[in-house]
C-alpha cells in the first residue's frame, strides 16, 4: 500500500485552548532557562566580590588587633570604603547556589557591618586594660608618683572626642602630659601635629615644664605647639594679616574697665538721653526683681532680702525694694522727706497690736504721709507675713493696720497719700506716686544731673554695676552677638532698661578700639575662627588637647569647631572639672561641658577623681555643698587621706566702729587663729581667701612679720584657682551684694547670652565658693558676722553642723 503522507499541522490549526497551552508552557520553559541564566549570573557576580569581601573583612580584623583604639572616625571610614561592597551584596545571596564557605564568608562581612556600633564598644572594653598593661612601665616612669589607674584609662581611651572630668587636686596636668607622651611614643601623631591650648599662661608654661620632663627631651617639647586661647588667636592673625592690629588696652582688664567707668561719667554727664536711661536702671531697676509673694516662709525671705542692701541714692538704708524705688523717686525730683519718722499719738490711740507708728514717708514741706502697703490687688499679703492672735490670718491683722492708720489720719487730719506692692507689679507704681503727689501740689524739680552723679559714684555697688557691664560686654562678643539682635529677643523690662544703658557704653568701648587700631581678645578670637575657617591658616593638626575646659566660652567652642573642621580626623582631648567653672565674666559658658557631646559629637567620657590635696572630710563637705546643684555634673571623688583635727571651723567675726577699728578687730581674731594654726602646723602655707580684692587685711605685711616661719598670702577666690596651700582662711562670708554669695556676679541679666541660662540660685557663686573650700590640703576656718550671715554659712551650719569658736584660745 503506497504510504500516506502526514500533512504538519500548524500551530494555527490547533484548537484555540491547546494553542494557549502551548504558548504557556513556552513562556514557562524561556523564563526558567532566562531565570536559571540570571541565577548562574549574580552567583558569578557574587564570586566575583569574594577577593574584595575577603579583603574587606582583612582590613576589619585588623581593627581588632589591640594595636589601636576602634574609633568612631575609623568605624566611619570602614563603613564609607565598604560601603558600595555591601550594597553590591543581594539580600538572598544565601539563596544563590553559593557553597558553604562563600555564605559565611559573606555573612561575616555582613553581620560586622550590622552590628559594628556594638563590636566596636565591646573591642574597646577590651582595648583599654590591653593597652594599659603594655604601656604601664612606661606611663610609670614618667613621674616620680605612677599615674592612676584612672589616670591610665583616660591616656589610652583615644576616641573622636575625649572629655575627661576631674576633680580638684586629681592630677589634671598630669593626665594631658602624660597623653602627649602616649600620643607620641605610640607614633600616632608628630609633636608639631600636637596643638595644646589652656586658659593661662601659668597653666601653659606647668603644662610646657610637666612635658618636658615626661619627654626627657626639651626640642621635642618645643616643636608642639603650647599656647593660651589668646596667644592662639594671636598667632594664627598674624600668620594670616601680615600688618595685625595690637590688643586694646594693653590686654589689661582693669584699664578696659576703667575706660568704661570714665565713659560712663562722660556720657551721664554730656548726654542728657543717656543721663535718663542710667538714672531709670540704677534707682529702679538695679536689684534684680523677685515678687515677694513667691516666698512661703519667713525665712526664705529674710534669707533673700540678706543677700542684698536696700539702700537708695541717698545713702538711705529702706526696708524693702519698693520702698527704694520709692525714695529714689522722691530723692530725684528734689522732694525732701523723711523715713519712718514718728507719729505722736495720744495714749488713748495707741494700739498695742501695732506698736508706735512710723508711717514709711513724711514730705515735711508739705505734711504729708505716705504709706506703701505690701498687698495685692485683692488685699492679701505675702505668704510669708506672720500674725498673732486674735487674728485669723496675716491679711486680716495687716487690714486691721491699715484701717487703724486710716483712722488715726482721718482724727488727726492728717493728709496720708498711699501706694500698694500689686502696683509695682504692674509697673504703675511710679506713675500712681505722681499722680498723687500732683494732686496734693508737691512741686517735682529734677536734682541737677552732676549731684545725683556723684551719690551714684558714692554706691557701694557702683564698682559691681560696672563689673556687670564689662561682664556682659565680653560675653556678647565672645558670642558674637549684637545689641540690636538682643533687643528684638528681649522680653524682660529689666533687661531692656539695661540694654538703653549699655548700648551707648558699647559703642565707645568699640569707638575706642577704633580710634586706637587695636582689637580686643574677645576680637581676636573670633577673627581667628573667621581666618580658619576660610582655610587661610595652613598649619594641621592630629590633636587638639584643651586644659581648664570648664571655662569654654561660645567664641572659643566656635575657634575649636572651626580647627576640627579644618583638619580632618583631628582627635579633640579636653580635660576640666565644671565643678571649678569661675570665670563667666571672661564669657565662659558651662553648657559646653555639661552638654559636651551635644557640641562636639561622639565622645569617650573619663573621670579622674582620685584628689590628692586634701583629706576626706573637706571632699566630703565640698563634694555635697557643689551638688546641691542638680546641673552640676554627679561625680564621686576619692581622697586617700583622713583628717587629724576637725577639718572645718567657723569663726565669727562681729566689727564694729570706724574703718580703723573694725581693721584692727580683724587683725586681732586673724592673729589669735593664726597663733592656734601655728602650734599644729608651724611651717604651714596659709591662704586668705576673700571673694574680692578688698578683703585684704590692710595688716598682712604684720601678720607675715609676727609669723616669719608660716608662709601667708591673700588670696582672691578667682586667683587661688590651681593653687594650693595647708591651711586656708576665708575671709568675710557675710551677706549682701559684696558678700559671698556675690549678688551682683550671679545677675539673671547674664543668662540673656548664655546658650544654657542657669536658673539655679547662685550658681556661679556656689562653684567659686566650692574652689575657696577646695585649697586646703589639712584645715579651712570660715570667718564670718553672725549678725549678717552669708546664706553658704548658714547652708554648711544646717546641713553638716559645723561649730563655731571665738578664734581665741
Amino acid at each position: 500500500m503506497p504510504q500516506i503522507q502526514k500533512k504538519p499541522i500548524k500551530i494555527g490549526e490547533l484548537p484555540i485552548g491547546l494553542q494557549i497551552i502551548l504558548f504557556i508552557l513556552t513562556l514557562g520553559i524561556l523564563y526558567f532557562f532566562k531565570q536559571r541564566q540570571a541565577e548562574l549570573e549574580k552567583r558569578a557576580n557574587i564570586r566575583k566580590l569574594i577577593p574584595d569581601i575577603l579583603r574587606a573583612i582583612d582590613s576589619f580584623r585588623k581593627t581588632q588587633e589591640l594595636v589601636l583604639y576602634f574609633s568612631n572616625q575609623d568605624a566611619v571610614k570602614l563603613k564609607n570604603t565598604q560601603s558600595t561592597l555591601i550594597k553590591a551584596i543581594p539580600i538572598n545571596y544565601q539563596k544563590c547556589g553559593l557553597d558553604e564557605q562563600e555564605i559565611a564568608t559573606i555573612s561575616y562581612f555582613v553581620s560586622y557591618h550590622q552590628k559594628l556600633d556594638n563590636i566596636r564598644k565591646n573591642y574597646n572594653e577590651r582595648f583599654i586594660p590591653h593597652e594599659i598593661r603594655e604601656f604601664k612601665d612606661f606611663l610609670a616612669q614618667l613621674d616620680e608618683y605612677p599615674l592612676s589607674e584612672e589616670q591610665m584609662r583616660a591616656v589610652v581611651c583615644d576616641e573622636d572626642n575625649n572629655l575627661i572630668i576631674a576633680g580638684a587636686g586629681t592630677g589634671k596636668t598630669t593626665t594631658i602630659s602624660a597623653k602627649i607622651a602616649y600620643i607620641l611614643e605610640k607614633n600616632l601623631a608628630r609633636a608639631e601635629e600636637l596643638l595644646v591650648i589652656s586658659f593661662t599662661n601659668t597653666a601653659v608654661e606647668e603644662m610646657f615644664d610637666r612635658t618636658c620632663n615626661f619627654l626627657k627631651d626639651d626640642e621635642m617639647a618645643r616643636l608642639i605647639t603650647f599656647k593660651t586661647f589668646n596667644s592662639f588667636g594671636n598667632m594664627v592673625t598674624r600668620y594670616c594679616n601680615p600688618h595685625p592690629k595690637k590688643i586694646a588696652f594693653d590686654g589689661k582688664d582693669y584699664r578696659a574697665k576703667v575706660f568704661l567707668q570714665e565713659s560712663f561719667e562722660k556720657l551721664f554727664t554730656d548726654d542728657s538721653d543717656f543721663q535718663q536711661k542710667a538714672i531709670n536702671f540704677i534707682a529702679f531697676f538695679a536689684r534684680p526683681p523677685r515678687d515677694e509673694f513667691e516666698f512661703k516662709t519667713e525665712t526664705d525671705y529674710l534669707q533673700h532680702e540678706q543677700s542684698f542692701r536696700n539702700v537708695a541714692l541717698n545713702g538711705l538704708e529702706c526696708k524693702s525694694m519698693e520702698e527704694v524705688m520709692i525714695a529714689n523717686f522722691l530723692y530725684l525730683h528734689q522732694v525732701e522727706f523723711e523715713y519712718e519718722r514718728f507719729y505722736a499719738l495720744e495714749v488713748q490711740d495707741r494700739n498695742p497690736d501695732f506698736g508706735h507708728y512710723q508711717p514709711d514717708f513724711y514730705l515735711k514741706d508739705y505734711g504729708i504721709y505716705h504709706e506703701h502697703y505690701g498687698i495685692d490687688e485683692n488685699g492679701n499679703v505675702p505668704p510669708h507675713f506672720k500674725f498673732k492672735a486674735p487674728y485669723r490670718s496675716a491679711t486680716e491683722q495687716y487690714q486691721s493696720g491699715m484701717q487703724w492708720k486710716a483712722k488715726i489720719h482721718e482724727k488727726y487730719q492728717t493728709k496720708l497719700i498711699t501706694t500698694y506692692s500689686f502696683q509695682n507689679r504692674s509697673g504703675t507704681l511710679l506713675k500712681a506716686l505722681k499722680i498723687q503727689l500732683d494732686q496734693n501740689g508737691v512741686i517735682l524739680n529734677k536734682r541737677p544731673p552732676e549731684e545725683i552723679l556723684g551719690k551714684v559714684k558714692s554706691l557701694d555697688d557702683y564698682e559691681d554695676f560696672m563689673g556687670l557691664v564689662y561682664t556682659f560686654l565680653n560675653l556678647m562678643k565672645s558670642n558674637n552677638a549684637s545689641v540690636r539682635e538682643l533687643k528684638t529677643k528681649a522680653k524682660d523690662q529689666r533687661f531692656r532698661v539695661f540694654l538703653d544703658v549699655f548700648e551707648p557704653l558699647f559703642k565707645s568701648y568699640q569707638a575706642e578700639l577704633s580710634r586706637t587700631g587695636s582689637i580686643d581678645y574677645n576680637d581676636m578670637v573670633n577673627l581667628a575662627t573667621l581666618h580658619i575657617s576660610k582655610g587661610e591658616f595652613q598649619k594641621k593638626y592630629k590633636y587638639i588637647l584643651v586644659d581648664e575646659f570648664q571655662d569654654m566660652s561660645l567664641g572659643r567652642y566656635d575657634l575649636l569647631k572651626a580647627l576640627k573642621s579644618a583638619n580632618p580626623g583631628a582627635k579633640l582631648y579636653a580635660v576640666g572639672d565644671d565643678w571649678q567653672s569661675i570665670f563667666r565674666f571672661t564669657g565662659s559658658d558651662i553648657s559646653i561641658i555639661t552638654e559636651f557631646s551635644k557640641h562636639f559629637g561622639v565622645t569617650a567620657e573619663n573621670g579622674v577623681l582620685q584628689t590628692y590635696r586634701f583629706n576626706e572630710e573637706i571632699l566630703n563637705l565640698s563634694s555635697a555643698f557643689i551638688q546641691s546643684n542638680p546641673t552640676q555634673l554627679k561625680k564621686r571623688l576619692s581622697s586617700p587621706f583622713k583628717a587629724k583635727h576637725p577639718s572645718f571651723e567657723l569663726i565669727p567675726l562681729s566689727t564694729f566702729g570706724n574703718k580703723a577699728n573694725r581693721a584692727l578687730q580683724k587683725f586681732d581674731t586673724l592673729n589669735a587663729l593664726i597663733g592656734r594654726i601655728a602650734i599644729n602646723h608651724p611651717k604651714a602655707t596659709i591662704f586668705l581667701i576673700g571673694r574680692y580684692h578688698h578683703n585684704a587685711p590692710p595688716d598682712l605685711r604684720q601678720l607675715q612679720l609676727v609669723y616669719p616661719n608660716l608662709k601667708i598670702a591673700f588670696h582672691t577666690a578667682h586667683a587661688c584657682k590651681g593653687l594650693t596651700c595647708d591651711v586656708s582662711i576665708i575671709l568675710d562670708l557675710d551677706a549682701g551684694v559684696f558678700g559671698f554669695p556675690s549678688e551682683m556676679a550671679d545677675d539673671p541679666i547674664l543668662n540673656n547670652l548664655l546658650r544654657e541660662g542657669e536658673t539655679y540660685e547662685n550658681a556661679e557663686e556656689r562653684r567659686l565658693f566650692y574652689v575657696a573650700l577646695t585649697r586646703a590640703r589639712h584645715q579651712v576656718y570660715l570667718l564670718h558676722n553672725p549678725h549678717n550671715q552669708s546664706k553658704f554659712i548658714k547652708e554648711i551650719v544646717e546641713r553638716f553642723g559645723i561649730g563655731s569658736t571665738n578664734g581665741q584660745q
